[in-house]
C-alpha cells in the first residue's frame, strides 16, 4: 500500500500549529514539488473561509485541486476535523458506488479498474477525526485529471455537533490519518510519479457572530474593510501574496566568448516561463512587445514565475550592439541557463514575423514532462544566460537508426507495434528522438499505420521494412524526419 501511493515520511502532530492564514506552503523546494494547489473550499461561501449562522445543522465541502500539471492520475491525502464539533454523515451517491466522489470531475475521470479509497475515520489514539481518499483513476487506461482547471476530488457533507467556541480548522493532513493501517500521505501522482501540491489551502470555520476574515485568493472583500486580498492587511504573510519589489525582473543583452549575442534574464523568483521580442536594427538590438504573427497576437515581454505569477519586465531592458544584420539571423538556441532542460522543455521562436519587424520573437517553458525545471533565481548583479541569438544554424545531428525498432533494443516484435501506436496518439512518449526509426513505413510520416508493417513482418510474414531494417544505418529517403539520437542498439552497433 505504501509502495502504491508513495507514502512520504514528513509526520504532522495532530496539534501543530498553523499560521493564522490558512495558506500554507508544503512542498516549497522540494525536488518533486509541483505547482499544483489543494484546498478545502466550503459550498456555501465558494472559498476556504466560513462563519456559521444561528442553528446551522450541516456544513458541505469539496476538496479541490488546481490543477497545473498534464497527467495526473491519482492522488492520496487525509482531511482532518475536530471530532467533538463536527461529523461526516453518510454519503448519498445514489447507488452510484462511488462514495464521497460524487458529482466530482474525479467521479467523471474513473474508466474501470480504477482504485478508489475514500472514507470518514474515528479518532483514534495520537490521530484526529477526518476524511481519508486514495485514488487511481484507472489502472488500464490514460485517465488524468484536466490541467489548467480547478478539478474537484471529494464533496462532503458535515453534521454541526457542537459550535465550536474558537475557529475550527479542517486541515488538508499528510501521513497522519488512518484507517486502521499505514497513515496516509498526501502527495499527487503524476505520469506514475509521487508529486508534491506546492500550496494547500485549509478550511476555517469561524462560530456565529466572529469578526469576518479575509480569503487572500477569491477575489472578495471577506471582512469588509475594504481591501480585497493581497491588498488586505490580513494576508501579508499569505504564500500567495508576496511582493516583488519593481526592477527584480528584465531582459539584457550580452555577449559570449564567440561574439555571439547572448539574452539574459533576471528573476528574483525562480521562473518557469517568459516570452519577448527583439527588434533588429543596423547597429542595435532592443526588446519589444511589438512583434508577433500579427496584431492580435503581438508577443508581450514577461516572465512567469514558478507560482503561476506573471510579472511586466518593461522596467529591466536594455538595448545591445547587434551581432549580426537582420537577414543574417538564422536562429535562437538555449543559452547556458536552459541547456539543461532541453528534451523536456518548449522553445520556440520565429526570425521573420509578420509585424514588428526585423527582428524576432521568443517564447519559453521550462517544464513540460514533470521534472520540475526551474530557471534558478538571480541575486545583485547576476544573472541567467536564457538564450544565444546564432547567425548560422547548426544542422541537426543525424544518427544512425534501426527502422521499426520504437524501443531502442534492436529487436522487432509486438512491444515496438505498441509503442508506435501509443506515441502517435500521444499517450506515451518517444523511448528517444529519432522519429525516422518509427516511420516503420517510409512515407515521411510518423502515425499509427507504421504499426501494421511491423505486426505483418512479425506474425504474417510480411515484407521486410524499407532500409535501415535490421541494422543499424542512415535513411537514404529524402524526407522531412529525422534522427537526432541513436538508439541504445545502435549508439553500440
Amino acid at each position: 500500500m505504501k509502495r502504491l501511493f508513495g507514502w512520504v515520511s514528513v509526520f504532522l502532530l495532530c496539534c501543530a500549529i498553523l499560521p493564522a492564514q490558512e495558506v500554507q506552503n508544503f512542498c516549497e523546494g522540494a525536488a518533486n514539488c509541483i505547482p499544483d494547489r489543494m484546498e478545502v473550499v466550503f459550498d456555501a461561501t465558494g472559498s476556504s473561509l466560513l462563519t456559521l449562522e444561528d442553528g446551522q445543522a450541516t456544513i458541505d465541502v469539496t476538496v479541490q485541486t488546481a490543477t497545473e500539471s498534464a497527467g495526473v492520475q491519482g492522488w492520496s491525502y487525509g482531511l482532518a476535523h475536530d471530532g467533538d464539533s463536527f461529523s461526516i454523515t453518510d454519503s448519498t451517491c445514489d447507488g452510484a458506488g462511488f462514495d464521497y466522489l460524487c458529482g466530482t470531475d474525479a467521479q467523471a475521470a474513473l474508466v474501470n479498474p480504477f482504485f478508489n479509497v475514500s472514507t470518514a475515520v474515528g479518532p483514534a489514539q495520537n490521530s484526529p477525526a477526518g476524511f481519508i481518499s486514495a485514488v487511481v483513476l484507472s489502472f488500464i487506461a490514460p485517465a488524468t485529471l484536466t490541467a489548467g482547471q480547478t478539478n474537484s476530488l471529494a464533496k462532503l457533507t458535515y453534521n454541526v455537533d457542537a459550535v465550536p467556541a474558537d475557529s475550527a480548522m479542517f486541515r488538508l493532513a499528510d501521513d497522519e490519518l488512518s484507517n486502521n493501517g499505514p497513515t496516509v500521505a498526501l502527495n499527487i501522482t503524476v505520469a506514475g510519479e509521487a508529486k508534491l501540491p506546492e500550496t494547500l489551502v485549509h478550511g476555517q470555520v469561524n462560530p456565529p457572530g466572529a469578526p469576518a476574515v479575509e480569503d487572500c485568493g477569491n477575489g472578495v472583500d471577506d471582512d469588509g474593510d475594504g481591501a480585497v486580498d493581497c491588498d488586505d492587511a490580513d494576508c501579508v504573510d499569505a504564500a500567495n501574496c508576496e511582493v516583488v519589489p519593481a526592477g527584480d525582473y528584465g531582459f539584457s543583452f550580452g555577449a559570449n566568448a564567440d561574439g555571439q549575442t547572448t539574452i539574459n534574464m533576471t528573476n528574483a523568483a525562480p521562473a518557469m516561463a517568459f516570452q519577448l521580442g527583439v527588434s533588429v536594427g543596423a547597429d542595435t538590438v532592443s526588446f519589444s512587445g511589438a512583434l508577433g504573427t500579427d496584431a492580435n497576437r503581438l508577443v508581450e515581454l514577461l516572465i512567469t514565475d514558478n507560482r503561476g505569477n506573471s510579472h511586466d519586465v518593461n522596467n529591466g531592458l536594455t538595448v545591445g550592439a547587434a551581432a549580426a544584420a537582420p537577414g543574417e539571423i538564422q536562429g535562437v538556441v538555449r543559452g547556458s541557463a536552459l541547456a539543461g532542460f532541453e528534451g523536456g522543455d518548449f522553445l520556440a521562436f520565429d526570425i521573420d514575423p509578420s509585424v514588428g519587424g526585423p527582428g524576432f520573437y521568443v517564447g519559453y517553458v521550462s517544464d513540460l514532462d514533470d521534472d520540475a525545471n526551474q530557471i534558478p533565481a538571480t541575486a545583485g548583479d547576476v544573472s541567467n544566460e536564457i538564450l544565444t541569438i546564432t547567425a548560422e544554424a547548426p544542422p541537426p545531428p543525424v544518427e544512425d537508426f534501426f527502422r521499426g525498432d520504437a524501443d531502442g533494443n534492436g529487436r522487432i516484435n509486438v512491444n515496438d507495434a505498441v509503442l508506435i501506436i501509443q506515441i502517435a496518439v500521444g499517450n506515451l512518449g518517444s523511448r528517444y528522438n529519432c522519429p525516422d526509426a518509427l516511420d516503420a513505413n517510409d512515407d515521411g510520416r510518423n502515425n499509427i499505420s507504421d504499426a501494421v508493417p511491423v505486426l505483418r513482418w512479425v506474425f504474417q510474414r510480411g515484407a521486410r521494412l524499407p532500409a535501415p531494417f535490421l541494422s543499424c544505418g542512415a535513411d537514404p529517403t529524402d524526407d522531412d524526419l529525422g534522427c537526432e539520437e541513436s538508439s541504445a542498439f545502435c549508439a553500440v552497433n
